[in-house]
C-alpha cells in the first residue's frame, strides 16, 4: 500500500512539475515581453532601444519553447501571438504575418484573434499589400468601436512610416475629426508637425507641434517635437520664442543628454539674428567640450556652411571634411561628404573657366554644369542667375545659349517665384532662339501659366507647332489641329519641325478614315525624309517594314545630359514625334481621368492653371511602372498627390507603339481642386 502511494504521489509531482515548466517557460517569454514593452513605451522615438530589442529576442526564444516541446500545452495560442507582435517590434513583418495566420487558423475562437487580425493588416500593409491593408482597417473601424481608435491611427502611422506623406497626412486629419479628446491626439498632432516639417511648412508645422504637452507623450517624442518647434520658430522668425524654449531645456537636468544638441540650435539662434560670431564661438566651444562626438561633426558642419555663406570656400571645405571624419552620426557625415564633394567640383569648374586651355573643357559647358550646381544642390538661385546671364552676354551665338535662355525662366519662375521676369525671359528665348528645342519649353511655359498661346510676342515655327498639339492633345479639336499642322508644313518648309507635323497631320487623317490621304502622306515622308526615324514610321504605316524590323538597327541613344552638343554644333534636335523640351514624347490618354486627391486647405486660387509635368513609364499591360517629378506647380503636397494619382492610372496598350513600352513618357496633370472622396472611389475602386 505504501508502495503504492509513493507511485501516486511520484505521478502526480511529474505532472505537477512538467505543468510548471511549460508554465514557466511563456511566464519568462511575456515577462521579456512587457518589460521591452515597457521600454519602448517610455523611451519613444523611431528606433528599438538595445535592451529593448534583447528582451524581445528572449522572448522569442521562449515562445519558440512552449511551440517546440509543449505543443499540447494550453498556451500555445498566447505563445503564437507573442511571437507575432515581438516580430512586429522588431519590424520583421513577414515571420510576424506567418505567426498570426497560424493562430488564426489553428485557434479561430482564440481570445487574440480579433488583435491577431488587426496585427495581420498592419504586417499586410508593410508587406507591399498597403490597399487591402488600409481597406480592412477601415472596415474594422466601422464595424468595432473599440478598435477604431487605433485602427485609424496606424492607417497614418503605417503611411508616415512608408513616407507616403500625404496619405498620412489625410489619414490624421481625419482622426483627429472623428477622435478629438483620444489620448493618442498628441501623438498625432507630432506626426502632422514632422509631415509639414517635410513640406517646409514651417507655420503650420509649429502649430501641431504647440499641441505636444510634456506627459502625455513618451520623452523621446516629447524631445522630438521640442527640437523641431524650436527649428520652426528660428525658420519663421520667431527668435526669441525658440531661445526660450532652449533655455527652459537647458535648465532641466532630464534633459543632460541632449544639452549638445540643445546648444547647436542655440548658435542657430544666434545666426538668424546675424551674431554671426557668436554662433561661431558658440559652435567652437561644442567642438571642444564634445570631442569625436556626432555633436561635434555637426558643429563642424555647421560651421561649414556659414564660411561658405561668407565666401571662405577653402575654409568651409576644411570643415565639411572635419564633420566627415567625427564621430558616428552617419546622417551628419552622409550630409558632409555632399557638401564638400560640392565645394570641390565649385572650385574645380571655376579654375577651369579661369583656365579654359588648361582642362581642354568648354567655357560654356563648364559655366552650365557650375550654374545647375549653385541650382541644384548649393541652393543659390542668384548665383545660377548670374552665370546664366554671362553666358547670354557674352556667347549670344554658342550653341548652348539657348539651355542657358531656358534656364533662366525656370528659375525666375520656380525657384524666385517672379513670373512677371520669367515671362520676359522666355520671351526672350522664343525670339532669339526660334529654331532651338528649347523654344518648345518657352511655349509649353506659356501653356502651364494657363495664359493663350496667342499672347506670345514672338509668332515662329514653334508657336504654330505647339498650338497644333494643344487643339490635338488636350482638346481633341482635329480640324484646327490639322490647320495649324499645314501652316507649320506651308510656311516653314525647311524646319525640322515639318516632318514631325507631317507625321502628325497623317495620324489625324488615318483616325479620320482618310487611309489614302494618310497614306500618300506617309510616302512624302519618305521621299523628303529618308533615313530618319520618320521614314521609318511612315514605312511601318504603309506596311512596308514592322517594328521588329526597325528596331534590328540600334538607334542612338538620346542624349539626355543637359549639355549634350550635336556633331553639328546646333543644340541636338528631339527626334520624338510630338516631343518636348525633355526629349519625351507625350502619353496617350488615360483609360480613366488623372484625378488628384489631397488635403483641401493645400488649394489656394494661385494655383489656378499651373501644370505639374510628369515622366512616366508605362507597361505592356497599360501600367505604370514608374513615375518622376519633371516641373513642379509650386506646392509639393500636390506634386506628391500628383504623382500618387500617375501610378493608379492605366493606359490602353493598343495605342502604344510596341517599341516604347517601358521607355519614359511626359504627362501633363492640370492642378484642380482635390476630388472628394466618392468621386476618388469612383475612379480608382
Amino acid at each position: 500500500m505504501k508502495k503504492r502511494t509513493n507511485i501516486i504521489i511520484f505521478i502526480l509531482f511529474i505532472l505537477f512539475f512538467s505543468g510548471c515548466v511549460y508554465y514557466n517557460t511563456f511566464f519568462l517569454a511575456r515577462k521579456n515581453y512587457n518589460r521591452a514593452e515597457k521600454i519602448r513605451k517610455k523611451e519613444g522615438g523611431e528606433v528599438i532601444p538595445s535592451n529593448a530589442k534583447s528582451m524581445y529576442d528572449k522572448a522569442i526564444e521562449k515562445s519558440e519553447k512552449v511551440l517546440a516541446y509543449y505543443s499540447e500545452s494550453k498556451y500555445v495560442d498566447d505563445a503564437l501571438f507573442l511571437l507575432g507582435m515581438c516580430y512586429v517590434r522588431l519590424e520583421e513583418y513577414t515571420k510576424a504575418l506567418r505567426k498570426f495566420n497560424e493562430l488564426l487558423v489553428n485557434f479561430p475562437q482564440t481570445e487574440f484573434a480579433e488583435d491577431a487580425r488587426y496585427w495581420r493588416n498592419v504586417c499586410l500593409y508593410y508587406g507591399g499589400q498597403e490597399d487591402i491593408a488600409v481597406d480592412s482597417l477601415k472596415n474594422l473601424a466601422r464595424e468595432d468601436p473599440k478598435r477604431a481608435e487605433n485602427a485609424m491611427f496606424i492607417i497614418g502611422e503605417m503611411a508616415f512610416k512608408k513616407e507616403k506623406y500625404i496619405e498620412a497626412k489625410t489619414a490624421f486629419l481625419e482622426f483627429l475629426e472623428q477622435f478629438p479628446k483620444s489620448s493618442l491626439v498628441p501623438k498625432v498632432h507630432l506626426r502632422l508637425g514632422q509631415i509639414e516639417w517635410n513640406f517646409s511648412e514651417y507655420e503650420s508645422a509649429a502649430n501641431h507641434f504647440e499641441m505636444v504637452t510634456e506627459g502625455n507623450i513618451p520623452f523621446e517624442d516629447y524631445w522630438t517635437s521640442r527640437k523641431l518647434l524650436i527649428q520652426c520658430y528660428i525658420k519663421i522668425g520667431r527668435l526669441d520664442e525658440a531661445e526660450n524654449i532652449i533655455n527652459a531645456l537647458l535648465k532641466d537636468e532630464s534633459y543632460m543628454s541632449h544639452w549638445g544638441e540643445i546648444e547647436l540650435l542655440m548658435g542657430d539662434v544666434e545666426c538668424a539674428r546675424g551674431n554671426t560670431d557668436r554662433a561661431i564661438e558658440i559652435w567652437n566651444s561644442l567642438i571642444e567640450r564634445y570631442p569625436n562626438s556626432s555633436v561635434a561633426a555637426w558643429a563642424y558642419y555647421k560651421l561649414g556652411n556659414i564660411y561658405f555663406e561668407m565666401g571662405d570656400i577653402e575654409l568651409a571645405l576644411e570643415m565639411f571634411n572635419s564633420a566627415a571624419q567625427t564621430g558616428s552620426d552617419e546622417e551628419v557625415k552622409r550630409l558632409a561628404k555632399e557638401r564638400s564633394s560640392q565645394i570641390s567640383r565649385l572650385l574645380a569648374y571655376k579654375k577651369q573657366i579661369e583656365n579654359p586651355d588648361s582642362a581642354g573643357k568648354d567655357v560654356v559647358e563648364t559655366k552650365l554644369a557650375l550654374a545647375e550646381l549653385y541650382l541644384t544642390e548649393l541652393g543659390q538661385p542668384d548665383s545660377a542667375i548670374s552665370t546664366y546671364e554671362s553666358i547670354l552676354n557674352e556667347y549670344p551665338d554658342d550653341s548652348l545659349a539657348p539651355k542657358a535662355a531656358y534656364s533662366l525662366g525656370w528659375v525666375w519662375a520656380y525657384s524666385k517665384d517672379d513670373y512677371d521676369t520669367a515671362d520676359s525671359m522666355f520671351a526672350v528665348l522664343l525670339d532669339r532662339y526660334p529654331e532651338s528645342d528649347f523654344a518648345v519649353g518657352g511655349a509649353d511655359y506659356f501653356k502651364s501659366r494657363g495664359a493663350s498661346l496667342d499672347s506670345l510676342a514672338s509668332r515662329n515655327v514653334i508657336y504654330y507647332f505647339v498650338k497644333a498639339e494643344e487643339f490635338w492633345l488636350t482638346y481633341e479639336w482635329t480640324d484646327s489641329a490639322l490647320f495649324y499642322y499645314n501652316y507649320v508644313i506651308d510656311s516653314f518648309p525647311h524646319s525640322s519641325w515639318v516632318p514631325k507635323a507631317m507625321s502628325a497631320k497623317a495620324e489625324i487623317l488615318a483616325k479620320m478614315g482618310k487611309n489614302e490621304m494618310a497614306k500618300q502622306i506617309y510616302a512624302d515622308i519618305s521621299a523628303q525624309y529618308p533615313q530618319t526615324k520618320y521614314d521609318s514610321l511612315a514605312q511601318v504605316r504603309l506596311g512596308e517594314a514592322v517594328v521588329s524590323q526597325i528596331n534590328k538597327k540600334k538607334p542612338p541613344p538620346v542624349d539626355t545630359t543637359l549639355y549634350a552638343r550635336s556633331d553639328t554644333g546646333n543644340t541636338s534636335k528631339n527626334d520624338t514625334i510630338y516631343g518636348t523640351i525633355d526629349n519625351l514624347p507625350r502619353a496617350p490618354y488615360p483609360i480613366r481621368p488623372i484625378r488628384l486627391r489631397y488635403p483641401e486647405q493645400e488649394w489656394s486660387s494661385r494655383l489656378q492653371g499651373r501644370v505639374i509635368r510628369i515622366k512616366i513609364k508605362i507597361n505592356a499591360f497599360g501600367k505604370v511602372d514608374d513615375a518622376e517629378l519633371l516641373m513642379s506647380c509650386g506646392n509639393t503636397v500636390i506634386d506628391q498627390a500628383a504623382l500618387i494619382a500617375v501610378r493608379k492610372a492605366e493606359f490602353d496598350p493598343a495605342k502604344i507603339d510596341i517599341s516604347q513600352f517601358d521607355k519614359w513618357f511626359q504627362i501633363d496633370i492640370p492642378v484642380r481642386k482635390p476630388v472628394r472622396e466618392s468621386e476618388w472611389e469612383l475612379d480608382y475602386q
